[in-house]
């Protein structure tokens, strides 16, 4: 984590950026960030930091409220969109998910709850929700990965769930958002599955 706050993070126009740089010589190769990215304030938060997390977050927020979903990939530097297309991806929700479960701020289920209504207000059909072409458009495309169902919709429900129904402090989720329950892990065998005896 320290690394990447030494070369990725930057602050860029009162914004918490993580830009592109290269491996070997930290030398910046572009002001880029995609929406996969947006999954990385739940990880800091997760780490225990929060004050980054935090700041990370509200970029990525104020990034869905410029355009109302988040572009694939944005250009920070230029204030310009790279790829526009949108396909519902789960990786804010997760963000805003944890960071409401860690810091018990209920700005994070007001996002939630804002993300939700832009969706369905631009993603949803006669028929089924669909991604988007443009996010500056909104113009339709009929497409919907499985993920909206199986991450994106899961972080909606569980962001309002009863925490005695469902504690996150009880589940671990693996990186499609399936939860598994602590208690029924074996330790013993847990250590031989991942491989660390």
């Amino acid at each position: 984590m320290d690394k990447i706050n030494t070369h990725l993070a930057e602050d860029y126009e009162g914004r918490r950026f993580y830009r592109c740089v290269n491996q070997h010589s930290g030398e910046v190769v572009k002001r880029s960030v995609s929406l996969y990215d947006a999954f990385f304030p739940a990880v800091q938060a997760l780490h225990g930091d929060l004050d980054n997390a935090e700041q990370n977050m509200a970029t990525w927020d104020w990034l869905w409220a410029k355009y109302g979903l988040l572009p694939t990939r944005y250009l920070y530097d230029r204030d310009s969109v790279e790829y526009a297309n949108s396909e519902l991806n789960p990786e804010i929700m997760e963000s805003a998910y944890y960071l409401h479960q860690i810091t018990g701020n209920d700005k994070y289920l007001r996002m939630l709850y804002r993300y939700w209504r832009d969706i369905k207000q631009c993603c949803r059909n006669e028929v089924a929700f669909h991604a988007v072409k443009d996010v500056r458009t909104m113009q339709a495309k009929d497409y919907l990965a499985t993920y909206f169902f199986a991450e994106t919709l899961k972080y909606f429900y569980l962001a309002v769930v009863d925490r005695e129904e469902f504690a996150l402090s009880d589940y671990v989720f693996n990186t499609e958002a399936h939860p598994f329950k602590r208690s029924h892990f074996d330790p013993e065998k847990a250590k031989i599955y991942l491989g660390m005896e």
